[in-house]
């Protein structure tokens, strides 16, 4: 019996999306399939980018569709095209195609039929053949990095010239273009506006003129005061540091003397302490880093510093932070105990110390590690077991975009020998020690230390009553209950006990290719993969961390780093050994040069940038991509929405009786994943 079917067809709306190739299409059904039929109107452009083409196909029955063989047979990359949807009818029947992604021009792709399925769902052999050439394709494309070539780090994808990024995650432009531009269009701009610049560097004073052509950060005009240096323990760059301590840190000789006048009346240090009012920022993570060290041309050594260094923080009667004490080092022989009893330079010198330290920990450890590359494996995992049409693929697939082309692009431009990060970090350079710290990092790290509440209870700082104001923990906690319940949802929907996930064999293949390639067992929170909690557990970290913790020490980067003397990323001398005898000229000299601070603000200002296709947890309109179809899906998914506006109110509310808004984690300004 012929039928007809009619295919509603829609192009993708990025540049180059359209194409002019001859485009044929085979339907494969579980009764067989068709014959190709080529896709082709009279007098009308077909697939031209954002357009839908409506195509009829009339073909013998082939029973359920499960997939559509498209064939481009366009010579080159021009030819491309990007396939957004299908839909097709017949009668009162309909199926549900997405794709989103390229069809190479000389390729054949089959596109799966879009319905959520476990392999144990699978009803017809055709459709279970399907899956399993999908991911052989897949896997062709996503190939593991040698072990060693990751050694100490987590698993890569493994791209040569011979096996380039694969099309479907190239990184698409920022909003002034690619990051690499907005760094070159922020270091024009700088230079522009400096033709007069004295070859004399006076960091303090000209930083200002840095700013005549672009944005001057907020914070540029407080940046010395006690109160905002402390408030950037709580809700700066890095707000995962601050720790209630009730002792003081061992080799960190201090007195009541040494604080005379900086606690409340009558109170000792040993009473603050046990009254909970003293927290620590603690950077011990760069002892034995190497620091950039390196002859240059001339003969002359260059070397940088960001020690070891730790700060006390104190809760003043107005429930405000204010920093108390601070040591550059671990050697109490060598490294002063400073305080804002000493000297003003003195002072004003082991803050920015600090936050020198605070920033290399943060660069290479908060942030590349702790999100970017652990995220990695994720993503490989994923791309190489899980089909189109498996829930987990679904679920996590938008919140992976263009995270393999980010990391790629950071390990080639940042963290390469020569790279940017050579140019003006204190632990880039011969030694590279920025990767051995991101390596220390990873060795002390597991996903459950990226699972707030748990992070939290573990620095003493979850309990408000301890640390009143600490916007990050505020924000952040509800954004993780509600992506647990909406990935509990997602998940228990499909497995209706462990049985089901234990037999789950593409998700066994995913845990097992995951483990051995991507991060060692002992890093993950379960030695096997058989409890649907263990897995909704993971995923909720897992989404946790590309979208709300990658926000978090990711987009106030411009801000932070981009006013120098506030977080300077290398010191030019070797922290102060004895008080007394720190000038202001003394503190110029100190901070980066004049070309590693032009690389600094460029670079925060790339890294804090959002892209012209950006999605966000909280998306106007509604999610571009939509990938389930399931009514239950549909009404898990519009409750997780209902949380976020609830939390975005609540963030606006306590914004507006804020003297310095915490803002990158509202959340319509939160992208769904690590896409720079």
């Amino acid at each position: 019996m012929v039928t007809e079917y009619k295919l509603i067809i829609r192009t993708g709306t990025r540049l180059g999306a359209g194409t002019d190739s001859t485009i044929s299409v085979v339907l494969v059904g579980t009764r067989g399939e068709s014959a190709p039929h080529v896709l082709d109107k009279r007098f009308h452009n077909d697939f031209e980018a954002g357009a839908e083409d409506v195509y009829t196909v009339s073909t013998e029955d082939v029973g359920e569709p499960v997939a559509l063989r498209f064939s481009n047979t366009g010579p080159g990359a021009g030819d491309d095209w990007l396939l957004d949807t299908v839909r097709v009818a017949a009668g009162n029947r309909s199926w549900f195609f997405p794709f989103y992604r390229w069809i190479s021009g000389g390729t054949t792709v089959e596109v799966l039929e879009g319905s959520a399925r476990l392999p144990q769902q699978v009803q017809s052999e055709r459709e279970a053949l399907a899956r399993r050439a999908q991911l052989q394709a897949r896997q062709a494309q996503y190939v593991w990095r040698p072990p060693e070539a990751t050694e100490g780090l987590p698993g890569a994808l493994d791209i040569s010239d011979k096996r380039p990024l694969p099309k479907d995650e190239l990184y698409r432009g920022l909003t002034e273009g690619s990051y690499e531009v907005v760094i070159a269009k922020t270091l024009a701009s700088i230079k522009l506006h400096l033709p007069m610049l004295a070859k004399t560097w006076n960091g303090l004073v000209d930083i200002f003129d840095f700013f005549k052509g672009i944005e001057m950060p907020k914070l540029a005009q407080r940046w010395k005061d006690d109160l905002e240096f402390a408030r950037q323990a709580v809700q700066g760059i890095n707000p995962l540091h601050i720790q209630s301590i009730s002792r003081l840190p061992e080799g960190m000789p201090l007195t009541d003397a040494d604080v005379h006048g900086l606690l409340s009346a009558n109170e000792t240090l040993a009473q603050a302490l046990e009254a909970k009012r003293i927290f620590l920022l603690d950077f011990e993570i760069l002892d034995d880093i190497p620091m950039y060290r390196k002859a240059g041309a001339d003969g002359v050594e260059e070397r940088r510093w960001a020690p070891a260094s730790r700060c006390l923080l104190y809760l003043d009667d107005t429930r405000q932070l204010r920093p108390l004490a601070i040591q550059l080092g671990r050697d109490a022989e060598k490294a002063p105990v400073f305080t804002p009893n000493d000297g003003e330079h003195d002072w004003l010198a082991a803050k920015v110390y600090v936050r020198c330290s605070e920033g290399n920990a943060h660069q290479m450890v908060a942030h590349a590690l702790r999100t970017h590359f652990v995220a990695e494996p994720f993503v490989m995992a994923t791309m190489r077991n899980l089909p189109d049409p498996h829930p987990v693929q679904k679920l996590l697939r938008r919140h992976f975009r263009y995270t393999l082309a980010i990391n790629e692009g950071a390990r080639k431009g940042l963290l390469a020998e020569g790279g940017v990060f050579d140019d003006f970090i204190a632990t880039g350079g011969p030694d590279k020690g920025h990767l051995q710290l991101g390596k220390k990092g990873y060795q002390r790290w597991k996903l459950s230390d990226n699972k707030p509440r748990l992070d939290l209870e573990r620095r003493g700082v979850l309990d408000p009553a301890v640390l009143p104001y600490y916007p990050y923990r505020d924000d952040a906690l509800p954004l993780w209950d509600a992506l647990e319940e909406y990935v509990g949802g997602v998940l228990r929907h499909f497995y209706r006990s462990d049985a089901d996930l234990a037999a789950d064999t593409e998700m066994q293949r995913w845990w097992a290719d995951l483990t051995e390639r991507g991060l060692p067992v002992d890093k993950l929170p379960c030695r096997e993969l058989t409890r649907v909690d263990d897995l909704v557990d993971m995923l909720t970290t897992v989404l946790f961390t590309v979208s709300v913790q990658h926000a978090a020490v990711n987009y106030l980067q411009y801000e932070h780093y981009a006013f120098v003397p506030n977080a300077p990323l290398c010191m030019r001398r070797e922290p102060p050994r004895q008080k007394g005898v720190i000038g202001p000229e003394d503190i110029a000299e100190m901070i980066p040069s004049k070309s590693q601070a032009l690389w600094q603000v460029a670079i925060g200002r790339a890294l804090s940038s959002f892209g012209d296709d950006e999605e966000y947890l909280l998306h106007e309109r509604g999610w571009r991509e939509e990938f389930f179809q399931e009514p239950e899906l549909a009404a898990i998914r519009d409750r997780f929405v209902s949380r976020l506006r609830a939390q975005l109110e609540a963030v606006n509310a306590r914004n507006a009786r804020s003297e310095v808004p915490y803002t990158v984690l509202r959340p319509d300004r939160i992208p769904c994943g690590i896409t720079v």
